[in-house]
């Protein structure tokens, strides 16, 4: 769960209530009792769960305040929580990011879709007819561009290299 979406969307105001939803079967009910707590209402393998998630307000440089969670088994400041049998930071839970699990062969592929999706086209569309997204400067398109062909060729390595260690099995 991330404090920072909530407080977007002015979810964190003192007696607030709301569901939080991101699938058919997976909701969230949420309630702010005061400015630094937040209950949790929830469901695991079907069994009711409650937590309260402590949150610390913090200054900014520039006016205002951020929301943080306060970790229940470490005590850091996190802005995300991984809530479910147990609600921890994803340090404490031994979390990786998805680009921690990649294997060196996936690197590749992964670069040519950030890219792609940097540049707001599909898989389908030919390099050399991706249009320039709006508000990109022509220079920064054209390094993109090259960067993504270059990305290309490399993920097309990383296959062939793949499809010839399967064809020596």
């Amino acid at each position: 769960m991330d404090i920072n979406a909530l407080n977007r969307h002015g979810l964190l105001a003192p007696g607030r209530a709301f569901l939080w939803q991101w699938g058919p079967d997976a909701n969230i009910s949420i309630h702010m009792e005061g400015a630094e707590r937040l209950r949790l209402s929830y469901r695991v393998a079907g069994e009711p769960r409650e937590y309260r998630a402590a949150i610390e307000w913090t200054p900014c440089h520039l006016g205002g305040e951020r929301p943080w969670f306060l970790c229940p088994s470490c005590g850091r400041r996190m802005a995300k929580l991984s809530i479910g049998e147990v609600t921890a930071c994803r340090h404490c839970l031994s979390l990786n990011y998805a680009a921690q699990q990649a294997s060196k062969g996936d690197r590749p592929h992964n670069r040519h879709w950030k890219l792609r999706r940097a540049l707001g086209c599909n898989e389908l569309t030919p390099v050399d007819l991706i249009p320039k997204p709006k508000g990109m400067h022509w220079r920064t398109f054209a390094r993109k561009i090259e960067q993504l062909r270059e990305a290309e060729r490399q993920a097309f390595a990383a296959i062939a290299a793949q499809l010839e260690r399967l064809r020596r099995c």
